[in-house]
């Protein structure tokens, strides 16, 4: 059993999901297949093989993450073993965005909501908190996040997290006007950083308690935030920029 991905050129192949399905089985039909790779997709091919070589390429002790590779014009069509399949759809759905990409889930398993049809620009975002509805819901805009943030004065313990397509997250913690926040960023398809806001540019002796879902954390006093910051670095992250204001820093957790 495989499980199957396909990223495409956005410019070329039809967005509607109607139109998507009959298109990909069309041209997986009756394409000529290209004796060069297509510009578009050289970058996306160059990365994504060093992570899931070539099946004819594989060594023998890295075959369970071989993939086979179907380039066309303006698709490339991917095969995974299903073992892989997790960790395969996190990795080419992240390569994807960052190569400006469409990315459509072949085999439906893991992401069935996900809107493959959207531009990758108008990727939702999900917020996760245990006081919204199913706990969990996409958003677009960061009115639609200030909105649940401002509910977590009333939320004894609460947490609240915002995660983008390329799994980076931002979390915020604590009850009240006493809160930690932390992201989580990317710095490669399967590589990532874990910091911590802090008002402090030195480290200082960890003084304060912030109750986070019936759990007591002791942190540093300067890593307290309001929930006004906490509204700041929440609107910084879904436009893809991380703060840069005088008096707060990003402190690298060891994880």
């Amino acid at each position: 059993m495989s499980y199957n991905l396909m990223v495409f050129n956005q410019r070329k192949v039809p967005c509607e999901f109607g139109q998507l399905r009959p298109w990909f089985h069309t041209h997986m039909e009756e394409d000529v297949l290209p004796e060069k790779t297509p510009a578009v997709f050289c970058s996306f091919l160059e990365k994504v093989q060093k992570l899931f070589p070539p099946m004819d390429q594989c060594p023998e002790n890295r075959f369970h993450d071989a993939c086979d590779y179907e380039v066309h014009k303006d698709f490339i069509y991917m095969c995974f073993a299903y073992s892989a399949a997790e960790k395969a759809h996190d990795t080419v759905k992240r390569l994807a965005k960052a190569e400006h990409l469409g990315f459509w889930e072949v085999s439906p398993s893991f992401d069935r909501t996900f809107p493959v049809t959207l531009p990758t620009d108008r990727w939702p975002m999900i917020l996760e908190a245990g006081w919204i509805s199913h706990g969990r819901q996409f958003v677009y805009h960061f009115e639609e996040v200030q909105k649940v943030i401002r509910q977590m004065k009333k939320v004894e313990q609460g947490s609240l997290s915002l995660t983008d397509r390329q799994g980076n997250y931002i979390q915020a913690g604590g009850f009240l006007d006493a809160f930690i926040v932390e992201v989580r960023t990317y710095t490669g398809p399967v590589t990532w950083k874990q910091l911590r806001a802090d008002q402090c540019a030195e480290n200082s002796v960890a003084d304060a308690l912030v109750s986070i879902n019936n759990f007591q954390i002791q942190v540093p006093k300067s890593q307290i935030l309001s929930q006004d910051q906490v509204c700041r670095l929440f609107l910084e992250f879904t436009e893809e920029t991380l703060f840069h204001e005088q008096n707060l820093f990003w402190k690298t957790l060891d994880l």
